[in-house]
């Protein structure tokens, strides 16, 4: 029965009329509309591009897999080779941890630096 008594108002309290209500409402719904219009198109695109992603994976796994085909024939045939390729492979590897700490080592006194100011 209360709710029966309230009156939508407008933000500076002054209570609107029927018609400056529905008006109102419909511009919400209008807007509402756009808004799952615009949704259910980025939720197309965003399909489309994961569909896209997993062609690419999967081809890349195919590659992969072809190439670490190939690359076990070669070891049986040329051992050597394949220690060659291990070994650069392992060297940026290992730069990155170390990169990482003098990042963050870097950082820190930075921000330190900072808040001893």
């Amino acid at each position: 029965m209360g709710d029966d008594l309230k009156k939508p108002y407008e933000d500076d309290g002054v209570t609107l009329g029927p018609e400056d209500a529905l008006r109102r409402e419909i511009e919400k719904s209008k807007t509402l509309k756009v808004e799952k219009l615009q949704l259910k198109d980025a939720i197309e695109k965003l399909r489309a591009e994961n569909d896209a992603l997993l062609k690419t994976n999967q081809s890349m796994e195919q590659r992969l897999n072809s190439l670490t085909d190939q690359s076990a024939g070669d070891i049986h045939s040329n051992p050597d080779r394949h220690s060659t390729i291990v070994q650069t492979n392992q060297t940026p590897n290992m730069r990155w941890p170390f990169f990482l700490l003098v990042f963050n080592l870097v950082a820190v006194g930075i921000l330190l630096i900072f808040l001893i100011k």
